[in-house]
């Protein structure tokens, strides 16, 4: 039987809404069930897998991502919006494995997802 995928398309910024701890939940849960999770950090989202993040007292998100990513999550970041933000479109601002993308990769995580949730404003 073939691994079930849950894909997660986040727009929101780390810090500023309730959604990237949310989506990070979410996430976790799914891997340790077993579930294969593909993400796609669109708009601000990027921002979430970032390096040298320091939001003290709060563990940074970009950890969390990254702890996500060690744990078999795949992390597509939109190329536009990585360009529009100042990131190196070759993802070295990024936690590893984090691949700069496009609009195209976002459809097929969708057409590849048994479920697919949206985490936005």
């Amino acid at each position: 039987m073939e691994k079930k995928t849950l894909g997660i398309l986040l727009l929101t910024a780390p810090y500023t809404y309730q959604n990237s701890h949310t989506f990070y939940d979410l996430a976790k849960a799914a891997l340790e069930k077993g579930y294969g999770v593909k993400v796609f950090l669109f708009v601000d989202a990027v921002n979430n897998a970032k390096l040298g993040q320091d939001p003290d007292p709060d563990i940074p998100m970009n950890d969390k991502f990254q702890e996500l990513a060690d744990a078999g999550a795949e992390f597509q970041a939109c190329g536009l919006c990585t360009s529009a933000r100042g990131f190196d479109q070759r993802g070295s601002d990024f936690i590893e494995g984090v691949e700069v993308s496009g609009l195209t990769e976002l459809a097929e995580q969708i057409g590849e997802s048994e479920r697919f949730i949206t985490f936005g404003m």
